[in-house]
């Protein structure tokens, strides 16, 4: 079961992809809402609804914006509601598996979005479509609390796809923050779930560790898991986004460890010591203190101190204009790196580096496209993926989307450097940095030293080439492909 999410730019009730908001929408010629033409008022998700919307004459306010092609609307958040209560008449059985789902729905009554949907959602299917009698309030409430819970967001870029679905499978998997498995979706938007696979061996050279990915295997009676969380996000802020979402508290590894697998990522360095790192004394509790990892050293904060700070560091993030470009990212960069208390691997450090990857190639409002990028600029772009892969190797190993997705950058990058540097490329020193993390996988924390090389300097003395490290990161991605077809290589054209 597919649709639209709650609020929604304008998309196709058939196959489901965004409409070209540079264009004059066409209408169902039955029910008048907005579709990619004729083709799509037939869809066998369209069907039903089509049919009840056209009768009740009901006409959406839904349409072409040219001055705000991003607008969302708040009518589509109708659709998977309905849709679900037309199962009664279609499909019982499916009607019967989906009501069967957890909901969290007392949690979730008195919150503002629940609010809304009891003002809007309730009153437009049973009043003014008429389904009083097949859809009651509590039915509508129920439905919409397990779309909330349990669907998977479906996005295909390629297609302007960007919906949710439901999954009775896929609502038995448990949550977990180092997820064991990945999915993606097929043609039909069927799931498919693969086992996102473990690092076993650590390959060292000279200046720059790196893994390799040899089993791909969940082992007997280990649960499967699946995740919703942000992986650049520190502990407390995935936490609180999952209790809200979806009303639950994460309990998993990575939220029990409050070094987050020695990243560090929600830490700051000790304002009174500058020696080791601040950590929270129960990464658990939300109002739990905070604390110098270091024993000597009693620097200690509130829950609320902490994030106060944080709030501040993100909201210097939020304050960039959406068509921000490199420099304004680097600036900021710049300024998080010349604090005393945030070191390279910080959750908010790591979302500029991660946003900086994007804009150097990634094209769209303030990006660059690959293909407009300097060699100065290239070689910014692996650096960034060099040193958010050490990161990603430590929080989600294996083919994680947000691994998967650094590979693919790094190996466009430096295709991008090869078709410039010719037959130099082949000896050049393979791109590599000093990660800042090192020291950090032993049991003796180095702060200072990291702090020292919190710039990410180049090393020049790499065993492996740059052709070699373009060869290993194409093999990786090969390897990935063969369990994961989506994967494929982009054209060259693309940008």
């Amino acid at each position: 079961m597919v649709g639209p999410k709650t609020a929604s730019v304008p998309v196709c009730l058939g196959c489901h992809r965004n409409l070209d908001a540079t264009k004059q929408f066409n209408n169902c010629q039955h029910c008048g809402w907005p579709m990619c033409g004729s083709s799509c008022e037939t869809s066998r998700y369209h069907r039903e609804e089509c049919q009840l919307l056209a009768a009740k004459n009901y006409l959406p306010q839904i349409g072409f914006d040219e001055c705000n092609p991003g607008k969302k609307y708040s009518a589509y958040c109708t659709i998977v509601p309905l849709r679900a209560i037309l199962l009664k008449r279609t499909d019982p059985q499916l009607w019967a598996k989906v009501v069967s789902m957890e909901s969290h729905l007392e949690t979730r009554k008195n919150t503002p979005l629940y609010a809304a949907i009891r003002s809007n959602v309730v009153p437009f299917v049973r009043m003014v479509l008429g389904l009083r009698t097949e859809a009651s309030e509590e039915e509508l409430m129920e439905v919409t609390g397990i779309f909330d819970t349990n669907s998977f967001e479906i996005r295909i870029p390629e297609k302007s796809i960007k919906i949710r679905a439901l999954y009775e499978l896929g609502a038995l998997m448990n949550h977990c923050c180092q997820p064991n498995t990945r999915h993606y979706f097929d043609e039909e938007f069927n799931l498919v779930m693969i086992a996102a696979g473990r690092i076993l061996e650590q390959l060292q050279d000279r200046t720059n560790s790196y893994f390799e990915l040899l089993s791909v295997d969940i082992p007997k009676d280990e649960m499967i898991s699946i995740s919703y969380a942000q992986p650049l996000q520190a502990t407390i802020q995935r936490r609180f986004t999952i209790k809200q979402a979806k009303c639950f508290e994460c309990g998993c590894h990575r939220c029990s460890d409050p070094t987050e697998f020695r990243t560090y990522a929600g830490s700051i360095v000790c304002p009174q010591c500058s020696k080791s790192m601040v950590v929270a004394v129960n990464p658990l509790d939300f109002r739990s203190d905070w604390r110098c990892e270091d024993k000597k050293c009693s620097y200690r904060e509130s829950a609320q101190q902490y994030i106060t700070r944080n709030e501040a560091f993100r909201a210097e993030i939020g304050q960039l204009s959406c068509g921000a470009g490199p420099d304004g990212y680097e600036c900021l960069l710049g300024r998080f790196q010349s604090t005393d208390v945030l070191h390279p691997w910080n959750t908010n450090v790591l979302q500029v580096k991660y946003a900086l990857t994007q804009l150097y190639g990634g094209g769209g409002p303030g990006g660059i496209n690959l293909k407009d990028l300097s060699e100065k600029q290239l070689r910014r772009k692996v650096e960034l993926c060099v040193d958010l892969l050490e990161v990603a190797n430590q929080l989600e190993p294996g083919m994680s989307p947000f691994r998967t997705k650094l590979l693919q950058d790094l190996r466009a990058a430096l295709e991008a450097m090869k078709s410039i540097s010719g037959n130099s490329f082949d000896s050049a020193p393979a791109i590599v940095v000093q990660h800042p993390g090192a020291s950090w996988k032993t049991q003796k924390l180095n702060v200072s030293g990291a702090i020292a090389n919190k710039h990410a300097t180049t090393q020049p003395t790499s065993l492996e080439t740059m052709s070699q490290q373009l060869e290993r990161v194409e093999g990786e991605l090969s390897r990935m492909m063969e369990s994961d077809p989506t994967l494929r290589k982009p054209s060259k054209d693309a940008t």
